[in-house]
């Protein structure tokens, strides 16, 4: 059953995201996203059904090394673990986009996820985004970041193009989220060794005169 919102929040021990998604009879279902660790040869992120990683797996992400792109697979009876993987690819620096193929009413498209400030909720300091049909334009859905984390926050669907669509734009937004995430925690540890060395030379410098 299509799906209207999936609502993503952040455990507090980890980076494991427990999702509450809303279908549009009014029923609720419960998704749990994996995050491995860095050194794990599983993929990065690993979305099962149900409230822990205990339940059957239906969708996965990689964030291949040296490369701004993800890789993400929907898994399903028809749709083997180790086939069909998607490339989710970054364009451009400064604007932030991420694009990808996938069918939509039979017939394939291109989508795009951009940053919005003008659509979704939340008051993060991190810009929103929004799932984009190239071809016509349609905004399809918005991931409207929570607060407290760039992943955590509220995905809402616009359209109603079927379960399997909602699935592609729930994996694809958080994979997009978690690659950012990551980017961003890189970049702080990078600028704190470099404040780390910096003041240890300055130390040196100052401790010599005997």
């Amino acid at each position: 059953m299509p799906y209207t919102q999936f609502h993503v929040s952040t455990e507090k021990l980890g980076h494991h995201y427990p999702v509450v998604c809303s279908d549009n009879a009014g029923g609720k279902h419960r998704f749990y996203i994996e995050n491995a660790p860095a050194a794990s040869k599983k993929p990065d992120l690993t979305f099962c059904e149900g409230g822990n990683n205990s339940g059957r797996v239906v969708g996965l992400a990689r964030f291949p090394r040296f490369s701004s792109n993800c890789e993400v697979l929907i898994v399903n009876d028809e749709c083997p673990k180790n086939e069909d993987w998607k490339t989710v690819s970054k364009r451009g620096f400064v604007t932030m986009q991420y694009s990808f193929h996938t069918p939509v009413s039979g017939e394939m498209r291109s989508l795009v996820w951009k940053k919005t400030r003008s659509m979704g909720g939340g008051s993060s300091p991190y810009p929103n985004m929004k799932l984009v049909d190239e071809q016509s334009g349609d905004v399809l859905g918005v991931f409207s970041t929570d607060h407290s984390s760039l992943v955590a926050g509220d995905l809402d669907m616009r359209v109603n193009y079927g379960e399997s669509f909602d699935r592609w734009a729930f994996v694809t937004g958080v994979a997009v989220r978690e690659a950012q995430r990551r980017k961003n925690n890189s970049s702080v540890r990078a600028l704190d060794n470099r404040a780390t060395a910096g003041a240890a030379i300055g130390g040196m410098g100052a401790g010599g005169g005997a």
